[in-house]
């Protein structure tokens, strides 16, 4: 007479392929990108560049989570392999790391904008920085190449600690990265505060991945392109600046 599997035997067997189907689900899925991200709390541009990202790699199916490093090492650990992307860079950085690779259509334009406390402070260009204590921060390629030589030059890890080098006036001017066109930033606790109307620089920041994921950077292109001519973009753009600014002025 054939043997026929005791109910535990069957429930123990039906565990087992149900197990071995949830570990082969789970292999089929990618695993998230590192993508490494800087002054993720106090920095409107990085900001509005996250939310483009999110929005971008749902669009892909793609898993992705932001790193917390400073913007100098993500550069380095982006260039070296150890993480998958940076979260945006400007030209000059992938002209000097040839081993990554850029989603071709900019997440953003960006402008170099001067920020003063002192109502009597002019500024014409670059040329008139070495009159003065200059804060900028710290790893942020384009600023730290087009600085003229001999400069009294103070390094910040966040838009934060510049903000406060301007309050308790250990700086002069503060250099800021910030989306081209957007109003001027009003931070809590830094009183007197004003941008210069020079724009000392203007340039695209794009999204850069490790040359291993070029494939990737092209269909996060394409659904750049689709959220660019659908409008979604440029709002997604200035929703999440106005939400950042207000919550920056203590709003």
């Amino acid at each position: 007479m054939p043997h026929t599997p005791s109910r535990f035997h069957r429930q123990r067997v039906a565990a087992c392929l149900a197990l071995l189907g949830w570990a082969a689900g789970a292999m089929a899925q990618p695993l998230p990108l590192q993508i490494a991200s800087w002054d993720r709390t106090t920095n409107p541009l990085i900001g509005v560049s996250e939310a483009v990202l999110v929005r971008m790699y749902a669009d892909v199916g793609q898993p992705m989570q932001f790193i917390d490093l400073p913007a100098r090492r993500a550069g380095l650990q982006l260039a070296s392999g150890e993480v998958d992307a940076n979260t945006h860079r400007a030209r000059d950085y992938l002209d000097a790391n040839p081993g990554v690779v850029a989603v071709a259509t900019p997440l953003g334009q960006v402008q170099l904008r001067a920020y003063t406390r002192d109502p009597t402070l002019r500024l014409a260009g670059w040329a008139d920085l070495p009159r003065w204590r200059v804060a900028h921060l710290r790893g942020v390629v384009r600023v730290e190449q087009l600085m003229p030589a001999g400069m009294h030059r103070i390094e910040a890890g966040s838009l934060r600690e510049l903000w406060r080098l301007l309050a308790s006036e250990a700086a002069d001017v503060a250099i800021v990265s910030e989306l081209a066109g957007s109003p001027a930033q009003r931070p809590a606790g830094v009183s007197g505060l004003q941008r210069l109307d020079i724009i000392l620089d203007e340039h695209t920041v794009h999204h850069v991945l490790g040359g291993r994921h070029a494939a990737l950077a092209q269909k996060l292109n394409a659904a750049l392109l689709r959220l660019q001519a659908s409008g979604e973009l440029e709002a997604l753009r200035q929703s999440t600046l106005q939400a950042l600014l207000k919550r920056q002025g203590g709003g």
